[in-house]
């Protein structure tokens, strides 16, 4: 979920956009953090095509969740685990601007095709040390590494706000599958 998107508009035709935000990952078990940067053009033709812009975005994403190591619980010990995942993808998308012309002008939805590279790193397993004469515990992580060509899918809704006739702010919320 992007919170805040900087956007620069000339003549009306093209835009550069930054995107900042909080990433849920998954079931929204873990969190994280995005930027996103965009390029798009409006396409020239007949007046429908008006509403469309195409473009791409380059994505960086970073989450983890890191369970206590020094003095956990035994339920501590069960209930978290170590995850980490950092993705870059590519996107060439469509952009639809449904309304041109009323007050929710700046309502759109984009859909495209991403590729990309992902960095995952997980807790295979753990063990739990007891040292009697520290009166301390200890958990001892053996970690797994994923680090492949990643494909999928974005589609995100979203809402421009019209500061000036070069300055947009808005909001917008990411739906991403990878594989």
């Amino acid at each position: 979920m992007s919170i805040i998107s900087f956007s620069q508009e000339k003549n009306n035709k093209k835009i550069v956009t930054l995107s900042l935000g909080r990433i849920a990952y998954g079931t929204g078990d873990f969190f994280g953090y995005g930027a996103n940067i965009e390029y798009s053009q409006r396409i020239k033709g007949k007046a429908f095509l008006n509403h469309f812009l195409i473009g791409a975005e380059l994505s960086f994403e970073n989450g983890n969740k890191q369970p206590k190591v020094i003095n956990p619980t035994i339920q501590e010990f069960f209930s978290k685990t170590y995850y980490s995942t950092t993705n870059i993808v590519f996107t060439p998308k469509i952009i639809y601007y449904p309304f041109k012309k009323t007050f929710a002008r700046g309502i759109n939805i984009t859909a495209g095709l991403s590729v990309g590279y992902t960095n995952q790193n997980f807790e295979r397993q753990a063990t739990y040390v007891y040292d009697s004469a520290t009166q301390m515990s200890m958990r001892r992580s053996y970690l797994g590494y994923i680090n492949q060509a990643i494909l999928g899918y974005r589609i995100t809704a979203g809402y421009d706000f019209f500061i000036s006739t070069h300055i947009l702010i808005g909001g917008r919320l990411d739906f991403d599958s990878y594989s």
